[in-house]
């Protein structure tokens, strides 16, 4: 019965779960939470024509406006809650409502990426790999939270992983193109919410060059004419089958696809902004240059931590905090320990087990289709890590969200290696169960619900969880 589910069952049926964790009584917090002091005044200014200036680019912005001007007319209707913001009353379910959509949809990118990733495998691991995706995702907690909130970080995560699904999926496309175009612009948006989210667009550009100057990933049953032709041309072969999905293309399409079509959707979504401003381009950037430069040089934050502490998390953050009778109410911005955990040792086991397959010989970058999927997730995942090493400023652990969502695929695919093999299935089964109950155990903190301070103090296994 359950075989008989087709895939796109399960992935709707996990997206309406991961929507309904999101949507379950998102006004109940009533008043502005952590960095929402910020954001939905800027937004509240762009729906009165009169932005100010703030240290990220606009788009999130201008999405949790939208979400306020639609928003307001079911507060109105509905006699929603509303609370005060600079004179303004609005509801906190108008301006909250959007990002958990958005956010909802992150499992499903995730399980999508996973599938396109893995053409070239048998049905049942590819589907058992999307899957598994899917279902860790939502089990994630750091990106519940910030869907719950109208905070930035979970639209640029969301635009991030769909360019990535699209650029993988174009390689499978009989119009290539059309999916790179949607691609490069969904990367420029992602970098449009903030800069940081160019980690996902760099993991690309950076996977691109090493799959066209290193050796190509193109199955080994094509005969010669059929390689050459595909390398040279980008196209399927004259027998009709195609390579897998990084295809060498001229390097022209290159850098329009992953250079011009980003930079110029970046450029144009600055430009509600800039009218409504009078600023220019140039000296707006300058502003925020300078602004984060200065940033580093002010005090610290209670919440800081350091890019190496995050494979670990070391530091969540508490957004909210009441305690009233005994009772405690926090919403506390971590992820799922267990998954986060056993997504680093993945990452771990995969980085370590492909660099003794290069030093053996056993296989050099990519050379199969199959092969292609531990190499990209490594990539990715260190280009959303290690540019941070560079960054002196504080950094919070919503910086991580990158690198947990790779970390989550590659813990998938190693599970789903596990589950075709009857001998290793019980040894996925309770690493997904071991996920499942931290899930449960946690989510409190997740979805702000009530505690006892005893209940509370349980789940403080770190002392720099407090």
């Amino acid at each position: 019965m359950i075989r008989r589910v087709p895939l796109w069952g399960w992935m709707l049926g996990l997206g309406a779960i991961a929507l309904s964790l999101r949507l379950a009584d998102l006004g109940r917090i009533h008043g502005l939470v952590f960095d929402e002091v910020y954001y939905v005044p800027f937004a509240l200014d762009y729906l009165q024509g009169t932005p100010s200036f703030d240290a990220h680019p606009p788009l999130a912005k201008y999405l949790i406006a939208l979400g306020i001007w639609f928003g307001q007319w079911p507060a109105a209707w509905l006699g929603w809650p509303t609370v005060e913001v600079e004179g303004i009353l609005v509801s906190p379910l108008a301006f909250r409502w959007l990002n958990a959509i958005v956010g909802a949809t992150i499992p499903v990118l995730l399980a999508a990426l996973a599938f396109s990733l893995s053409h070239g495998y048998p049905p049942q691991r590819r589907r058992t790999f999307t899957l598994l995706a899917g279902l860790l995702m939502t089990m994630e907690g750091l990106t519940l939270v910030e869907s719950r909130l109208a905070l930035i970080n979970i639209y640029g995560l969301a635009l991030g992983l769909l360019g990535q699904w699209a650029w993988v999926r174009a390689g499978l496309a009989e119009h290539p193109s059309r999916w790179r175009w949607a691609a490069g612009i969904a990367l420029g948006a992602a970098v449009s919410v903030k800069w940081n989210w160019a980690g996902l667009w760099l993991g690309l550009l950076l996977w691109e060059v090493l799959t066209i100057y290193g050796e190509h990933p193109l199955p080994k049953s094509l005969s010669p004419r059929e390689r050459d032709f595909e390398v040279s041309s980008g196209a399927p072969s004259p027998s009709g089958r195609r390579g897998w999905g990084m295809r060498v293309k001229p390097w022209r399409r290159q850098v329009a696809y992953l250079g011009v079509i980003p930079l110029a959707t970046y450029l144009l979504l600055w430009l509600p902004h800039l009218v409504l401003t009078g600023e220019s381009l140039v000296s707006i950037h300058r502003q925020l240059w300078s602004t984060h430069q200065s940033i580093g040089a002010g005090a610290g934050h209670d919440y800081c931590s350091s890019w190496h502490s995050w494979p670990v998390m070391v530091r969540p953050i508490a957004y909210f905090y009441e305690r009233t009778d005994g009772i405690a109410t926090t919403i506390h911005a971590m992820g799922n320990p267990v998954l986060w955990w056993l997504g680093t040792a993945a990452v771990l086991a995969l980085g370590l087990g492909w660099l003794s397959r290069q030093v053996t010989g056993e296989s050099r970058w990519a050379g199969s289709p199959s092969g292609a999927v531990v190499p990209f997730i490594l990539l990715n995942y260190l280009t959303n890590w290690l540019p941070w090493a560079l960054v002196s400023r504080c950094t919070f652990l919503y910086h991580a969200m990158g690198m947990a969502a790779l970390s989550t695929l590659g813990l998938a695919w190693l599970i789903s290696q596990w589950w075709q093999h009857p001998r290793d299935r019980p040894l996925a089964l309770v690493l997904l169960g071991a996920i499942a109950l931290s899930f449960l155990f946690w989510l409190p903190l997740y979805l702000g619900l009530p505690l006892s301070l005893e209940s509370l103090h349980r789940r403080w296994l770190m002392p720099g969880w407090i």
